[in-house]
This record gives C-alpha cells, sequence and structure tokens, in this order.
C-alpha cells in the first residue's frame, strides 16, 4: 500500500515530504515533571499526518494516531536520568511519505528540581512577594493576610491580619537605630553605634498604609479614606508614597503622619515612581510628575484621551515610560512633552509597567496575550503569545532570561534566544481582579510569585536580576519604586 502511494506520488509529480516545520520544547527540565513537545505540521502535507518523535534518550514515540487537521499537537515525556538530550520529530502522510528527522533541539534536564518550594496561603494572592535584605519574604492575599516567609526551607516566621484583601505588594525600607550602650562607663568614650533595621509597609482594601517591624508588630497605621490597590513607593528620606482608587497621591512621613496629597483627575490603577531627583511620577487620566512638595510639575494626557493604567517608569535623564488602554507605549521627555509612542502588536490595551533587559530592550505585556520587546531603535514585536492577557510585569535576569506569568496560570521563563526555557502551571480558573502576581527574582537567582490558587511559589532561576535601570516590577526585589543607578563594576 505504501509503495502504491508513493508510486502514486510520483505520478502526479509530488516531492518529498519537509520535515515539521517547527518543534517547540523547553531548553530546561527535571525528572520530576514532563515535557511538552508542541509538533506544527510540515507544508504541503496531505491529511491525515502521523508524526514520530524521538526525546533523545533512547526513547522514541510509536507514530501517533492520524491526525486529520493540519494543526499543532503536543505530546509529552519524563526524562528519569538528568542530562543533556535532543528531541527530534518526523512526519508521515496520507500517501505513506516520510520526512527526515526535522532541526533537534536541545534539552537539559537537572538532578534538582526547578521548583524549589510551596507557601500555601489562606486565599488567592495576586500581589508580587517583596523580599528583604536578608532574603525574608513578604506577600499578602485576599483575605487580608500579610505572610513573613523564610526563604530557606519556605517555613512561616509569622503573619499580621488586614482588615481587607491586600492586592499591593509590600515594600521593605530601613531606619538606623542606636545599639544601647549597656553600663559598660567605656561606652560614654564614644558615640553609640547606629545600625540598620527593615521596616515593612504593606497597604489594603481597607484603606490604610501599615508600618510593621520585621517581627511582625505593628507601629502605626495611617487611614487613607479609599480602597488601595497598587504599590506604595518609598523615597530616599522615607517618605512612602501611596495612590487611593480614587486618584488621591499621598505621601506619609516615616513616623505616620500626612505630609500633603496630590489629586488626580481619575483613578489610579497602577503605583507611584520615584527617579533621581526625587520626582514622583503618577499614572491616572494622565502621566503626572510632582515635585517633594505635592506641587504639579506637569502633566501628559494621550492624545485621545485614554487612560494610563500601567505604572511609570522613568530612566536617569528623567525620561519616563508608560503603557497606555489606547495600545501604544508612550516616552515623555523631562519637560512633559511627548518624545515618541510606539503600537503594541495588534493595538492592543498595555498594562504592565516596562521593565528593560540587559541587552537595553523593553519588555511588556498586552491584553491580546502578548510578551512585546522592543529595541531602543526598533518596534515592538511578539517574544511570546499565551492563551491569555498580560497584565503582570516581566521580570529580567543577568542572563537575558525573561519570567512572565500570563493570565493563563502558566510561569514561563523566555531565555535571550527567544527559545522557552521552562514553564510550569502554578494557577487556574478566573481570578477576582485584573491584577496578577509579577515574579521576583531574588540575589540568589530564585525566582518568587503567588497564585490565585493561594500559595507562594519559588522557582531555580538562572541568575540575580538584570543590572538595568528597570529589571523588575517596581524596579527592585524590595519594591521600592524607586530609581537608582546600575551598579557599573564588572561592566563595559
Amino acid at each position: 500500500m505504501i509503495t502504491f502511494a508513493l508510486g502514486m506520488a510520483a505520478l502526479l509529480g509530488i516531492g518529498p515530504l519537509p520535515a515539521p516545520d517547527s518543534l517547540v520544547v523547553p531548553m530546561w527540565a527535571d525528572t520530576a515533571v514532563e515535557v511538552e513537545a508542541a509538533i506544527f505540521p510540515p507544508a504541503d502535507a496531505l491529511l491525515p499526518l502521523y508524526y514520530q518523535v524521538a526525546w533523545g534518550d533512547g526513547d522514541t514515540l510509536d507514530w501517533t494516531e492520524p491526525l486529520r487537521s493540519p494543526t499543532d499537537i503536543s505530546r509529552y515525556h519524563t526524562y528519569k536520568t538528568p542530562g543533556d538530550y535532543a528531541v527530534s520529530v518526523r512526519a508521515r502522510d496520507s500517501l505513506g511519505r516520510t520526512s527526515n528527522w526535522g532541526k533537534s533541539y536541545s534539552v537539559k534536564v537537572w538532578p534538582e528540581p526547578i521548583q524549589k518550594g510551596l507557601f500555601p496561603t489562606d486565599d488567592p494572592i495576586v500581589a508580587s512577594p517583596t523580599l528583604d535584605l536578608h532574603g525574608n519574604i513578604y506577600i499578602g492575599d485576599e483575605s487580608g493576610s500579610f505572610y513573613s516567609i523564610n526563604p530557606t526551607g519556605g517555613s512561616q516566621r509569622w503573619v499580621f491580619k488586614a482588615k481587607d484583601a491586600i492586592y499591593g505588594a509590600a515594600v521593605v525600607g530601613s531606619r538606623l537605630v542606636k545599639r544601647p550602650g549597656g553600663c559598660n562607663p567605656l561606652a560614654l568614650l564614644w558615640p553609640r553605634k547606629r545600625t540598620a533595621t527593615d521596616l515593612i509597609y504593606v497597604v489594603s482594601l481597607d484603606s490604610n498604609l501599615y508600618c510593621l517591624d520585621t517581627t511582625g508588630r505593628q507601629l502605626w497605621s495611617t487611614y487613607l479614606g479609599d480602597e488601595i490597590y497598587g504599590t506604595p513607593a518609598l523615597g530616599a528620606d522615607g517618605t512612602i508614597y501611596v495612590a487611593t482608587d480614587k486618584g488621591t497621591l499621598a505621601a506619609v512621613a516615616p513616623d505616620g503622619k500626612m505630609r500633603w496629597s496630590f489629586k488626580t483627575g481619575d483613578e489610579i490603577a497602577g503605583s507611584p515612581t520615584i527617579d533621581l531627583k526625587g520626582l514622583i511620577y503618577i499614572t491616572s487620566d494622565s502621566v503626572y510628575c510632582i515635585d517633594g512638595k505635592g506641587r504639579k510639575v506637569w502633566a501628559y494626557g494621550a492624545p485621545e484621551g485614554d487612560y494610563f493604567f500601567a505604572s511609570a517608569v522613568v530612566d536617569d535623564k528623567g525620561i519616563v515610560y508608560a503603557g497606555n488602554n489606547d495600545g501604544y507605549v508612550y516616552c515623555v521627555g523631562s519637560d512633559g512633552r511627548l518624545q515618541w509612542r510606539t503600537p503594541a502588536p495588534d493595538g492592543d490595551e498595555i498594562r504592565t509597567e516596562v521593565t528593560v533587559g540587559p541587552d537595553s530592550a523593553f519588555y511588556f505585556g498586552t491584553d491580546g496575550d502578548y510578551l512585546c520587546r522592543k529595541t531602543p531603535d526598533g518596534t515592538p514585536t511578539i517574544v511570546y503569545e499565551a492563551t491569555d492577557i498580560v497584565v503582570a510585569t516581566a521580570a529580567a535576569s543577568d542572563k537575558g532570561t525573561v519570567y512572565l506569568l500570563p493570565d493563563d496560570g502558566t510561569l514561563c521563563a523566555m531565555a535571550g534566544n527567544g527559545r522557552l526555557l521552562w514553564s510550569r502551571e502554578v494557577a487556574s480558573g478566573d481570578k477576582d481582579v485584573y491584577y496578577t502576581s509579577a515574579p521576583t527574582i531574588g540575589p540568589d537567582g530564585t525566582i518568587y510569585v503567588g497564585s490565585w490558587d493561594g500559595g507562594l511559589y519559588a522557582f531555580r532561576g538562572d541568575g540575580p536580576a538584570a543590572n538595568t535601570l528597570w529589571p523588575q516590577y517596581r524596579h527592585d526585589a524590595q519594591h521600592t519604586g524607586r530609581l537608582s543607578k546600575p551598579d557599573r563594576r564588572g561592566t563595559k
């Protein structure tokens, strides 16, 4: 039968069957989770199609059942032994033509699991995890529980209860305290030394800004009169800036007293951003620049009057970048004038902050399910297409890996060459709010992300956050929202 079919193919002048167009497999795997290989059909194949997969470890998948539509399919495999493997695929069509094996793709199977741990929480999480300088993790959930988690072993250190849901990330700062001198008379000869202690600031839908110490003890709270969805920002002088749902930006002193407030023209969905000079930027009906005394320096509104959901990001020259619901990324100069705007693919709404990779490219997500990349002189291109919207800010490592959690609930790690490094499902179903947990990169490269199924996940990464102006959500793992100059040591 196959011989007859091949004879008919020759008679009809039909050439050999090309190898499948492409194969998508992750670059990293472990022995705990099966690997998915997505196979795309070869050109000019006559249905039905059959596929065979060689996994590189001596196991070759038998020919699949006949597939009667020219769509991609997925096949799965679990590696039993760590090592480096090459995966390839070939196809056969209804004429009996068998293609050559297609291009092989490498898979590195690690001896340690990619997932390092899971800390279950009482309720869903959409906040981004925050780390202090000792590596302790802080995150709040929809019930108002605010957890402090030990990075070693993932055990709970303590829990604090707010009166309503926590959707914004915590911010970690520090203060100087005097070390007690005790009764030693010699202590009088020298001034008491000052040491830094961490303070944690967290907001809730109960309209409060809370200040906690590292034991979970509440030092003070300030009532701001409206629900708070975003993350505060922390000034270099210790001032905490908080944006409310009714469009008010509040400046709160380190002792919890209100310094001033500024009213925008609409609600504020995002978070404040602070530049090197101490100017504050907030997005609403416009992008606003406000000085340290609460006075408007300038405001820029999109030409069509659309809304800025995404938080602003600022560089060391005072140039501001912000995505808009009109589907454009805007670049506004330090004088408040538009420098340029560039459209997202398909003109989809942009709700994520812009982050900057080690190659100086911008990354942002869209409501069209895309993770996009824009080089300094180029137009945005699609890096990854998810199966749901992308509203969580991406994070970039110093190796160029970009971590992303779309609303399909699958955390993805994309390598600098555009290949999928690995992916893991961390959530399913629908959320109650538009916010999604943004991945946080720890100093040891560990990736932390919250799940709306309830839980904090930790995954193995390939390095610390990129040494750029804005490598992850709210700039750093402490989520200060404050720009700092990149460390140029060891860079060209």
